[in-house]
């Protein structure tokens, strides 16, 4: 659980006093799992700061769910349509487990923001992170078929979110088939599949929703060729660096 606001990404450079100012205007929510935070075309403008679980940002398009991206600890949600004058949200944001944040509307975070740049430049970095991580998205979506989907996924996780333990890489990120493959836009039926062609084949293994990635090195030789580097596969730049997991 943060309680620090230092471990904000975006309050990181703020002096002291303005961290003191800001702590009576921050609300606590908490929201259960599958607890919809913002609703995609809906016209508020709150911000949220994610305090501890972790959050999806997806949208729905002809009944079919697409994953854009995941919120840890340290994150906020809502803050560029906070910044931008549109009209609605581009996108709807989920709790994938129990959440606790801090909220702040739109005008508070606006003041902070005007006041302090840093806050302003830690925004644009994080749209460079969204655009890079969608970026991602339109390749996997047009370009490979299922087997190399999941597999540049696999990687994508253990770059992010991966703990070695032992010459193995753990996913320590709890995710059901359902969520994974609409990560990627294909079927469960096709993503199981192929999880057990990779499990068969003694790649990863699969155990209470925890995937583990047994030979990450010939998981590159057969599905890197695109990726020319680790950081390519960042889901946050360097100037986002933090713990993004408790």
């Amino acid at each position: 659980m943060i309680n620090d606001l230092r471990q904000v990404f975006y309050f990181q450079d703020l002096p002291d006093e303005a961290l003191h100012a800001i702590l009576p205007k921050l609300k606590h929510r908490i929201f259960n799992k599958n607890h919809t935070l913002i609703y995609e075309d809906d016209t508020s403008r709150d911000v949220f700061i994610l305090r501890s679980g972790s959050v999806k940002v997806f949208s729905i398009q002809e009944d079919k769910e697409i994953i854009f991206n995941f919120f840890f600890p340290g994150e906020a949600v809502g803050e560029l349509e906070a910044i931008y004058t549109d009209y609605s949200r581009i996108a709807s944001v989920e709790a994938m487990e129990t959440v606790h944040a801090w909220l702040l509307s739109r005008d508070e975070f606006l003041a902070i923001a005007e006041q302090y740049p840093s806050v302003l430049r830690k925004a644009y970095c994080q749209l460079v992170d969204h655009i890079r991580v969608l970026n991602r998205k339109v390749v996997y979506l047009s370009y490979m078929d299922v087997r190399r989907k999941v597999a540049n996924m696999l990687l994508d996780l253990a770059y992010n979110l991966g703990i070695e333990e032992k010459g193995r890489i753990r996913i320590n990120f709890k995710l059901t088939h359902h969520v994974f493959a609409n990560m990627i836009g294909v079927t469960r039926e096709s993503l199981s599949k192929i999880i057990k062609e990779f499990q068969d084949d003694g790649l990863i293994e699969m155990k209470q929703k925890t995937i583990t990635i047994v030979d990450i090195q010939r998981l590159i030789d057969l599905y890197d060729s695109d990726v020319a580097h680790p950081k390519q596969r960042r889901w946050r730049g360097d100037d986002t660096n933090q713990c993004l997991l408790p």
